[in-house]
């Protein structure tokens, strides 16, 4: 070899030394083998490693990301989305996260992330779903008990969901409530206590359909009334509508009792038969009614000179027979025969339903059912229409369960600050209460509600309204509510029973009417005596002087003082106590104070108010 051979050689070799200390670093990563990582924290995709890198790009939990990168660096050189950067070690995992997402609102399990998917499972809101998504999806891939599908990533936050919503109602709290028990033995509240042995049956109550001359149980019931809500007279009698049966049967029916005006005695009471005994509704044109089997619980109105009453249609069955629950509100013109001795029923007209629920505002039958009826742990109530009036409108005020728009019986009630009232410790300590109780399905069952409808000239539904008031996480129930406006305030009232509260330390036996105030009829109502509470009565439910069913009528138009009626003694607890009216008593209302007057016991059934009060009623 000569010398210029030998310069060829040692100058290649020194190149190639050259080479094999200079080569980029992307070359020899390409002998590196290729590895896979998953996002485990947000991450960013910089720009390089030096100090004065740049962020290029955000990188969400779960995308999968491949480096070639030797294990030592701290950065990793990926790419993503189109662009190659650096992402940091530590933000990365060699499997994918398992994540806790809760639903932010009602949303749809689908079957796929496709445009031909199929909806597999409907699920409410704060519902807890398993993802291992990457999490800039669109959709996610979730588990939700034993489904498993795609969720809009939109419907879904990474906590569950503590908010404020009224739905455009006054609420009933949990807080309010739960301040009852340490009221209810007040003198301030308390029904005055009775002397069994001075109740008696209504003679008058008998059954005039059958011929049976057994006696009747006559519960609910309400008088005739003017549109002020102070009681009617009629061709100088007071009328009287209540629901009555004979003992240990199925019966319900309404019943129009009458008493001269002037008398007070419960004697003086005489029974004018069953309302709708003639009623054939078998080729009624109005579905609702065509159904009807029992008549339950509203109020009557002398307008003008006609008596119109509102009712509770009730249907035990379906169309097709199968068993049912349902209400609906419903109305009838009563025409009547008076003359100095009797008063008789001669006809019923314009018998209507009104109002069955729309599903939005108030809970259906069609929802109720698609519960699975009382087996789901729900109740359902749609009746008690008490009329009133306001500014030439018509209105009918009564009980009722929220709907899909105005705080339904959801998991997610359960975060609603709304519904607890109190301040934010007691918010939190009740909701974490709650979240821990076995029976927490009971608790967002409770969704009570006092609805508001207006009605045409003819009554029929002109339009239905948000709830006046909601119960929601608080009761099921809250029964026969009434409106009465006393100095230019708005007066609204209901009753409810100790065992359907779902807020601690009530007795079951115990009943209340609660009360609540307004500047208008529609509200915004605050609770009466801080806590709601106007009436309580903590008699036994087999006593022969357990009352409920309150009923507040105004003793002249405007005034603050209410004459209380209510019914006394339960269905069949006796062979010879019947279910009857208990003796009336007054209540004072003052602003957003009420005080029972303990010494004003009126006779039983007494509509009106008399010169002397009966003391011997009381013991």
């Amino acid at each position: 070899m000569n010398s210029f051979h030998k310069k060829i050689v040692f100058i290649a070799l020194c190149f190639s030394l050259v080479l094999s200390f200079s080569l980029p670093a992307s070359f020899a990563q390409a002998k590196q083998k290729t590895r896979y990582y998953y996002v485990t924290k947000t991450a960013y995709l910089y720009s390089s490693r030096s100090k004065s890198k740049k962020r290029l790009k955000k990188i969400e939990i779960n995308n999968k990301l491949s480096t070639k990168t030797d294990e030592p660096y701290k950065m990793y050189q990926v790419k993503y989305a189109e662009k190659k950067g650096y992402v940091y070690k530590s933000r990365l995992g060699t499997k994918p996260k398992t994540l806790k997402k809760y639903t932010n609102r009602t949303s749809y399990i689908y079957s796929s992330n496709k445009a031909n998917k199929k909806h597999l499972l409907k699920i409410s809101v704060n519902r807890k779903v398993i993802t291992k998504s990457t999490q800039s999806a669109k959709m996610f891939k979730v588990t939700y008990g034993k489904t498993t599908g795609y969720i809009y990533k939109r419907n879904l936050s990474n906590n569950y969901v503590d908010y404020s919503n009224t739905y455009g109602s006054s609420q009933i709290t949990r807080y309010d409530i739960s301040q009852i028990p340490k009221q209810q033995n007040s003198s301030q509240f308390k029904v005055p206590k009775f002397d069994a042995s001075r109740i008696g049956n209504i003679n008058s109550a008998y059954n005039y359909t059958t011929g049976s001359k057994g006696d009747m149980d006559v519960w609910d019931s309400w008088p005739l009334q003017n549109p002020d809500g102070t009681v009617a007279e009629y061709n100088g009698y007071h009328f009287v509508f209540a629901m009555a049966g004979r003992p240990n049967t199925n019966e319900n029916y309404l019943y129009m009792f009458y008493q001269k005006v002037g008398e007070k005695s419960l004697e003086s009471w005489k029974n004018a038969g069953r309302i709708f005994a003639g009623v054939d509704l078998s080729n009624s044109n109005d579905s609702v009614l065509k159904n009807q089997t029992q008549e339950w619980s509203g109020s009557a109105y002398k307008l003008g000179n006609k008596i119109r009453l509102f009712y509770t249609s009730f249907s035990d069955k379906q169309s097709n027979g199968a068993s049912d629950f349902n209400q609906v509100l419903s109305t009838a013109q009563i025409d009547v025969d008076t003359n100095s001795s009797n008063v008789s029923i001669r006809d019923v007209d314009d018998q209507k339903s009104i109002f069955s629920g729309d599903g939005k505002n108030y809970q259906s039958i069609e929802q109720f059912r698609a519960e699975g009826f009382f087996n789901s742990g729900d109740n359902r109530g749609l009746r008690d229409p008490h009329y009133v009036e306001d500014n030439g409108h018509k209105y009918l005020v009564f009980q009722a369960n929220t709907g899909t728009a105005t705080g339904y019986q959801e998991y997610r009630s359960l975060y609603n600050k709304v519904y607890y009232g109190g301040d934010d410790t007691y918010f939190s300590n009740s909701k974490n209460s709650l979240l821990a109780r076995a029976d927490k399905n009971s608790v967002i069952r409770a969704n009570a509600a006092i609805g508001i409808i207006e009605l045409n000239d003819d009554f029929t539904l002109k339009r239905d309204m948000k709830p006046l008031l909601t119960a929601n996480l608080v009761t099921e129930e809250t029964e026969r509510p009434n409106v009465v406006k006393i100095n230019g305030k708005w007066y609204l009232f209901a009753i409810t029973k100790g065992y359907t509260e779902r807020v601690d330390g009530f007795n079951g036996d115990d009943n209340y009417m609660i009360g609540y105030v307004s500047d208008n009829l529609t509200g915004p109502y605050k609770p009466l005596n801080s806590s709601g509470l106007v009436l309580a009565s903590t008699e036994s439910f087999n006593s022969r002087t357990y009352t409920y069913s309150y009923y507040g009528i105004p003793v002249s138009s405007g005034s603050n003082t209410l004459l209380i009626t209510s019914y006394m003694t339960n269905r069949s607890i006796s062979s010879t106590s019947r279910s009857t009216f208990a003796p009336s008593f007054l209540v004072t209302v003052n602003g957003e104070q009420t005080e029972v007057q303990q010494g004003s016991v009126l006779e039983q059934g007494q509509v009106t108010t008399g010169n002397n009060s009966v003391q011997s009623y009381l013991r």
